[in-house]
């Protein structure tokens, strides 16, 4: 299932980058003209050698091969302290355009303001931090963490004979992520008093951590029935933990994630049951469009930041299951 409405938006998004940008051309297309062949554009990923980083980075490298400007990306490796550094040597660097991928809400918050004080645009790309920059691509982690918490309620909620006990596994509480899925998830179950989140802990983002918290969950509530994991690949750890106490036909494993063949691959193998995707590949041509735009010296005419929200797909295991919704590298 795709969210259709997410494409729509995604090209009305575009054509308003296209309509408030300064430096176009003639033409006022999206295509990238000479203009921006020498630029420079530095990407700080949470780290590299992830599928969902490899794949942004495999589409700006395509873009930036074909517009003539270098793409240098720095790999902090999940130190947030690491990740500080590079930036503040980044800034010091004076790039055109910084990409960035927040780990929390106020780790960049400040380098990100010194940036753009600095003139060099910031793109924020699918976690945001509390401050404001350029622009934004990524997931709408409110519609995510709404739509998820309903579907909770319809399989675990009045009249489905279920507990109703949920298992909360976000990354880190303070990512960007985990906060608004968190505070929209909540707000559904507040109007269910039958749902009752039993465990809201984090995983700091390692599978093996979200497998030892599901096991001990397991063992206090085993009428357990869902899971609601905040990215699917730690989530897999809960989901190996669930089949392994004999309980993958009876606990629901909700994710969210990027939507690679090995998220297809954890469904297939009842791992995961329903993952929100939001479609990692085309985040990276999102990425790339909108990079292209701030190197020709596309602005919100009121200042604000310019965003895309990434369209959205279900990928459901049972008999409406299409591995076509995921991509490859």
């Amino acid at each position: 299932m795709v969210y259709k409405f997410g494409n729509r938006v995604r090209n009305a998004a575009i054509a308003l980058l296209v309509g408030a940008s300064v430096a176009l051309g003639s033409a006022g297309t999206t295509s990238a003209g000479t203009d921006i062949a020498g630029k420079k554009v530095i990407f700080i990923p949470i780290a590299m050698g992830i599928s969902l980083t490899e794949g942004w980075a495999r589409r700006m490298k395509e873009d930036a091969a074909l517009h003539g400007y270098t793409l240098e990306i720095r790999d902090p490796a999940f130190s947030s302290s690491a990740m500080a550094e590079l930036l503040a040597k980044a800034i010091s660097e004076k790039p055109d355009v910084l990409v960035v991928h927040n780990p929390t809400v106020q780790l960049l918050a400040r380098q990100i303001k010194q940036a753009e004080a600095a003139g060099i645009k910031v793109l924020q790309l699918n976690l945001q931090s509390n401050q404001p920059s350029s622009a934004f691509v990524g997931a709408n982690w409110t519609r995510i963490g709404h739509d998820v918490a309903e579907d909770i309620v319809k399989e675990c909620g009045a009249g489905s004979g279920k507990s109703g006990k949920v298992a909360i596994i976000p990354g880190q509480l303070t990512a960007a992520d985990s906060v608004m899925l968190n505070d929209a998830a909540f707000k559904v179950f507040k109007d269910h008093p039958e749902i009752q989140v039993v465990s809201n802990q984090a995983s700091d983002w390692e599978p093996e951590k979200a497998r030892q918290i599901t096991a001990t969950v397991l063992q206090q509530h085993p009428d357990l029935c869902a899971i609601f994991g905040h990215w699917d690949v730690h989530t897999m750890g809960a989901g190996h933990a669930v089949k392994d106490a004999g309980l993958e036909d009876k606990v629901l494993v909700y994710a969210t994630g990027g939507g690679d063949n090995v998220t297809c691959k954890a469904v297939e193998d009842k791992i995961l049951d329903r993952v929100w995707s939001y479609d990692a590949d085309g985040q990276g041509r999102d990425a790339a469009t909108m990079i292209d735009l701030l190197l020709q010296g596309a602005s919100a005419k009121d200042g604000s930041m310019l965003s895309v929200d990434s369209p959205l797909k279900i990928i459901k295991a049972g008999p409406t299951y299409d591995p076509s919704l995921c991509w490859k590298m």
